[in-house]
């Protein structure tokens, strides 16, 4: 495992602490829904390298071979929303590092990844405050930043970087069904375009409410993301990602 390059992540936490600050002294008493969620997102890789049509590398990733590689990682979703209109914002990012070395520690491969996925846009609620249907407008920023070394000995290593990134317009929308008082089902489905190929997302979600309003649950449930873009100006990159979440919803 590698040290981390804190500052990209340091400057995320830094927005998503500033974030939680600013809706936590939001006033509550006057319409306003407020919530902000971390959430874990245990996510299994599926991904086509393709250069000339012809898929030249990739393979498949589990979950349980991600853990032990990631350096740092935070997922955090909060909106607001009164009455018909609100918005929301999602930040995804993940760190991720290893390391192979040859049989006579001669050879030694190295790679740094670092990922994220911004969200940020507006809430449509057509029904109004206690409506079910949620329209979802915005943009979706993904960045991708990738380092390759190759060291022998002593010499100095060779290094290969990519650093990408890609804005997409999204749309989306958002189903909510409540069970209960306390258990309520939680649909989304969206898709982006523009700096990407294509990127849509699917998720199914259940949650268990509690507070004096039932303004905060806890949940768990899938998310399928599929996603195609160019790489470096030479590869096709073909990509799912697709696993169980969990989080806590804090709405005040």
């Amino acid at each position: 495992m590698r040290t981390t390059r804190s500052g990209p992540a340091v400057r995320i936490l830094a927005l998503a602490v500033l974030l939680t600050a600013t809706v936590a002294n939001a006033q509550t008493g006057d319409g306003w829904q407020w919530s902000i969620t971390p959430y874990l997102w245990a996510t299994d890789i599926n991904e086509d390298l393709i250069l000339e049509g012809e898929v030249v590398g990739g393979g498949r990733t589990e979950f349980k071979d991600l853990a032990d590689k990631i350096d740092t990682s935070l997922q955090l979703h909060f909106e607001g929303i009164k009455n018909r209109w609100g918005f929301f914002g999602d930040i995804n990012y993940v760190e991720l590092s290893d390391s192979e070395t040859g049989d006579q520690g001669i050879v030694r491969f190295e790679v740094e990844i670092e990922e994220a996925v911004f969200e940020a846009g507006a809430i449509y609620r057509p029904g109004g405050s206690s409506g079910r249907l949620d329209l979802l407008f915005g943009t979706r920023v993904t960045t991708v930043d990738e380092d390759y070394r190759l060291r022998v000995g002593e010499l100095d290593p060779l290094q290969r970087s990519i650093d990408e990134s890609y804005a997409d317009a999204l749309v989306g929308v958002r189903y909510n069904i409540p069970l209960s008082d306390r258990w309520a089902i939680s649909m989304r489905g969206d898709v982006s375009l523009g700096g990407t190929d294509y990127m849509w997302t699917a998720q199914g979600l259940i949650g268990w409410r509690f507070g004096s309003r039932r303004q905060s649950a806890l949940f768990a449930g899938y998310r399928y993301r599929d996603m195609e873009f160019s790489k470096a100006g030479e590869f096709e990159v073909r990509k799912t990602v697709s696993g169980i979440g969990l989080g806590i919803k804090i709405g005040f």
